[in-house]
């Protein structure tokens, strides 16, 4: 999940996305080591029970290892990079997804932060998506100290013929110096003649959690639930909620 942005999902796709995601991203690497001066880079590793992605397990239900790194400039320009690995069943650890994600953030006198940015994501075939594995999506939102929403748009979401839109509410509350719970509501729509035919229909998911950190190590754990049909993913995953548990820990 940037330390400004958070982290989204990854795939193989389009070549011609590929190729404009990566040369927009190293372009913006080339600004950020410009300002490398009073940049702040952080770095997460994390084990989880499940890697569930707007409500669906693109680890088809399998433990996963995530590395985070983020980058953040004093002059609100940000980065970061996320691998994961899959404990398949007969294969061993794999590789699973690759996140790169870069944008801007402002904060404003009253306490919001307005975040623009762009996120390209890749599965492997390891993973439980079966249709396109990678997209390339531009957001952008507002967050507040409790409270922010984004709206994310992709031209080829895993690889779909039609644009998608995406739409979420988020939540985050302290409830102690080492206690914290978030949440997440979105609707994805698919755009174009197939969905106004209502062969993709929308897809609501929503995710609560609660971490509790103890020294270095952040303990997580999750319930997400989504509606209607995961076919927009290539699956045919009946389950429609999940429970993650998972351990992180900054270094």
């Amino acid at each position: 999940m940037t330390a400004r942005a958070g982290r989204a999902g990854r795939r193989e796709g389009r070549p011609g996305a590929s190729r404009f995601a990566a040369a927009s991203l190293a372009a913006f690497a080339a600004v950020l080591i410009s300002t490398a001066a009073r940049a702040e880079v952080g770095a997460v590793a994390s084990i989880y029970s499940d890697d569930r992605f707007r409500g669906v397990s693109v680890s088809d239900g399998r433990p996963v290892g995530i590395l985070d790194l983020s980058y953040d400039a004093a002059n609100g320009l940000y980065a970061a990079a996320s691998g994961s690995v899959v404990a398949t069943r007969g294969d061993g650890l794999k590789p699973l997804g690759l996140v790169l994600n870069g944008g801007y953030a402002e904060r404003f006198r009253s306490g919001l932060n307005a975040d623009v940015g762009v996120v390209y994501s890749h599965y492997s075939h390891y993973s439980g998506v079966s249709s396109g594995r990678d997209y390339t999506e531009v957001y952008a939102g507002l967050i507040g100290k409790i409270l922010g929403a984004r709206l994310s748009v992709s031209p080829n979401y895993l690889g779909f013929a039609h644009w998608t839109v995406r739409a979420e509410v988020s939540g985050h509350v302290d409830l102690a110096r080492t206690l914290y719970v978030d949440g997440e509501l979105g609707a994805l729509t698919a755009l174009g003649h197939s969905a106004s035919q209502g062969k993709y229909k929308t897809i609501v998911d929503a995710r609560i959690g609660v971490a509790r950190s103890t020294g270095p190590v952040t303990l997580h754990a999750a319930a997400t639930v989504r509606s209607g049909s995961a076919a927009i993913y290539g699956l045919r995953e009946r389950r429609h909620a999940g429970l993650i548990i998972g351990i992180s820990s900054a270094f």
